[in-house]
């Protein structure tokens, strides 16, 4: 099993490559940050990231895997966010 709500995680850190920015765009502290990303490091049993002087590098893993999940998030905000309002006059 997995939380989907580590797909945005993945994907902020992938385009950010900060903890600190990552954070601040996704609305969350570096803690819950640092703790969804050690979720998912064990999720994925890959370091997905390796902290550098200026930031954070991914894996081959994490570059092979960011298409696919970020992909797959656009889906979903698609999905979720694509719906429309509810209309009384329009409901049949």
């Amino acid at each position: 099993r997995y939380d989907l709500n580590l797909l945005p995680v993945f994907v902020a850190l992938m385009e950010e490559r900060s903890v600190t920015r990552a954070a601040s765009r996704l609305g969350v502290t570096q803690a819950a940050l640092s703790n969804a990303l050690a979720r998912l490091r064990t999720v994925l049993q890959d370091p997905l990231f390796i902290r550098e002087r200026y930031g954070m590098r991914p894996t081959p893993k994490a570059e092979q895997m960011a298409p696919a999940l970020a992909q797959a998030l656009a889906a979903l905000d698609t999905v979720v966010l694509g719906q429309r309002a509810f209309d009384p006059a329009r409901a049949d």
